[in-house]
């Protein structure tokens, strides 16, 4: 088949697929929405604003931007564009949810993470070959590009509403602030008779994160205790995503990173929200930028780890980096035992897992809320153990193979363990995606070559298959593990 031919069965496909999220947006109005069966209630007003109030004139031409923005029309047929279109899937996941259709959205979420989970963990390992996706602006207009979704993102944020995620933080910090214990309570009460359900189920670092904030600014519910916390995760994790694209790649590499982050709403969602979603992107990509530096490596997956937990499979695969291993291993188990002290001592062993592992893991995540396994009681009984134990498995496997030569594939690693993580999960929500996505953009992006933008003489001097796989800077930095 001819390449214009098929570029135009490629721009029908787009164009199917951004007509059906229309039709799904007009026809299907918006319910209550994202009620879990086991209880909680959030309205699309809060968890998505205006995206999933209004997804005809909001979602619908984000989820158009984001194909169109890292399409590649030179090479139709390459398998990246699945890796897109999964990615693409959770706009109609968060616009099933809102519209009180959650079956449908949890088993189309569930199938875009498996596909990037297998496409990750294969790339890893051999069985696929690294994906590449390329901004479909020229380099040099990207700047221009990432200059007009900044200004996106920041206008975006009053359209947000408050979620008890980042209030839990707030208040948690100013707990700690006057000595008080963080776990073991049903409820907390706050300043004027606020109160948050069940705050106690992250981990210690969910809490120590907000101290600045809290000791500066207050505890929750003024608004300003949680959205500025959120900007600061969100703005580390687009300066970490700057710094290592530069260091890979140059400023073109350094641009694309941040293209891709901010031309994906998601993590916009989570800032909208003011949870502390974006933390564990920062710290994970913080730990990507620091792989050469155990003990700072070391110090930042600890924090990621007693974050929300997930992150620990992160923490266990970075133990297969021979340099600096002792270092790291120290610095993590000691960086673990003094975040945990507070809350071992004050609330004791029992009251912590009772409130983290025994909320997240049996009560509020043991299948009966929000997640497939609502749908698959039995089969979850089986499932998810051995599904746990592969991922740890996996985490754990760099132990025994040849070493990953860069950055990248350390993320995409990393990247495939919170996706399959997140598969295990009885609770789930499009606001995790903020966790992996950073580290996806990390594995999978890179610069547009300057002579495919020039058009005509790049074609001519590759071959009609060729895929044009040279970054615009070539600098051997960026390798993390070299003995």
């Amino acid at each position: 088949m001819a390449k214009a031919g098929k570029r135009a069965i490629l721009g029908l496909l787009v164009l199917a697929f951004i007509v059906g999220l229309g039709l799904l947006a007009a026809l299907v109005p918006v319910g209550h929405g994202f009620t879990p069966k086991g209880g909680g209630w959030f309205t699309p007003a809060v968890v998505g604003g205006a995206f999933t109030l209004h997804p005809l004139f909001i979602a619908v031409p984000s989820a158009g931007c984001f194909v169109l923005g890292l399409l590649d029309w030179r090479h139709p047929w390459r398998v990246e564009h699945l890796d897109l279109l999964a990615l693409a899937g959770f706009f109609p996941v968060a616009m099933l949810l809102s519209d009180d259709l959650s079956p449908a959205g949890l088993w189309l979420a569930a199938g875009c993470l498996g596909w990037l989970f297998a496409r990750l963990a294969g790339a890893c390992h051999g069985a696929w070959r690294m994906p590449e996706l390329r901004p479909s602006i020229s380099s040099r207009r990207l700047g221009l590009a990432v200059l007009v979704l900044l200004l996106v993102r920041i206008g975006s944020v009053p359209a947000g509403g408050i979620l008890d995620v980042g209030q839990a933080s707030s208040l948690g910090a100013w707990r700690l602030l006057h000595g008080l214990h963080l776990y073991g309570a049903v409820s907390w009460p706050g300043p004027g008779g606020f109160r948050i359900y069940r705050p106690d189920s992250y981990g210690p670092f969910a809490y120590y994160a907000y101290l600045p904030f809290a000791a500066i600014l207050g505890p929750a519910p003024a608004e300003v205790a949680t959205l500025l916390p959120a900007v600061c995760f969100d703005v580390l994790t687009l300066a970490g995503l700057y710094i290592l694209g530069r260091r890979l790649g140059g400023r073109p590499l350094a641009q694309a990173f941040m293209f891709a982050y901010l031309l994906y709403p998601f993590p916009d969602l989570s800032l909208m929200a003011e949870t502390n979603d974006a933390l564990i992107a920062a710290l994970c990509v913080w730990g990507i930028v620091a792989a050469q530096r155990p003990v700072t490596r070391g110090l930042l997956l600890a924090a990621a780890a007693l974050t929300k937990f997930l992150p620990a499979l992160i923490a266990l695969q970075f133990l297969g980096v021979v340099r600096g291993r002792s270092r790291y291993a120290l610095t993590l188990a000691a960086s673990l035992a003094a975040m945990l002290a507070w809350p071992l001592v004050t609330s004791g062993p029992a009251a912590f897992l009772d409130s983290t592992f025994g909320y997240q893991l049996l009560e509020r995540g043991g299948g009966v809320q929000f997640s497939i396994w609502t749908y698959l009681p039995h089969a979850a009984l089986v499932a998810r153990p051995l599904l746990a134990a592969a991922l740890v498995l996996l985490a754990l496997s760099p132990i025994v193979r040849p070493e990953m030569p860069d950055a990248r594939q350390h993320a995409a690693l990393a990247a495939a363990l919170l996706i399959g993580a997140q598969l295990l999960l009885g609770y789930w929500f499009y606001s995790y995606l903020t966790w992996f996505y950073p580290l996806l953009v990390i594995a999978v992006i890179r610069a547009r070559p300057e002579q495919e933008a020039d058009g005509a003489s790049a074609h001519s001097a590759a071959s009609p298959g060729e895929e044009l796989t040279a970054e615009p800077v070539l600098r051997p930095v960026g390798v993390i593990n070299r003995r």
